[in-house]
């Protein structure tokens, strides 16, 4: 091998061989460890820093609010309620939601089973359903005549309600 000298970037100086005659088979630890240690000094500190402004931030928030909002008084009414209509579940409320869903499919039924007028001026009423199905079943479809206009008649439109005669 030749003896010439190499420099690189760290300014050493190297001949391919350590300081003791013997080849270098790894590369030297340039790594700063006091810097590397100050660096994770600095940065537990700021965290710990941010974290106690953030306590202080919450705290202030949370005094700010109790001072916005004083405590209602022990002779004011009891709990008062919102608005109607009200939400399910909230203060207030009556039944559940399978309570609300049952009463509305039975009034649902009741209405679809049961006579009613539907327009008692015009004479409208309301058949139950099976009714109207076996009606239709034996008579048919009502035809509209060919001048008339599909809107024409809304009475017809209505299901389960017929002209009283």
């Amino acid at each position: 091998m030749s003896d010439t000298v190499i420099h690189n970037d760290r300014n050493e100086t190297t001949g391919g061989r350590d300081a003791d005659g013997a080849g270098t088979l790894h590369e030297p630890n340039t790594i700063n460890v006091p810097s590397v240690v100050m660096f994770l000094v600095a940065l537990a500190a700021a965290v710990v820093v941010v974290a106690l402004l953030m306590r202080g931030l919450l705290r202030y928030f949370d005094a700010r609010k109790a001072q916005e909002a004083p405590p209602p008084s022990p002779l004011a009414p009891e709990v008062r309620l919102p608005p109607e209509p009200r939400l399910q579940g909230a203060p207030g409320s009556v039944g559940s939601p399978a309570e609300d869903i049952r009463r509305f499919r039975e009034q649902e039924d009741q209405m679809l089973n049961s006579y009613g007028w539907i327009d008692q001026q015009n004479g409208i009423i309301r058949i139950p359903i099976e009714q109207a199905k076996k009606m239709i079943e034996q008579k048919g479809l009502p035809a509209t005549p060919p001048s008339a206009s599909p809107g024409a008649s809304q009475g017809a439109a209505t299901p389960g309600a017929e002209k009283k005669r």
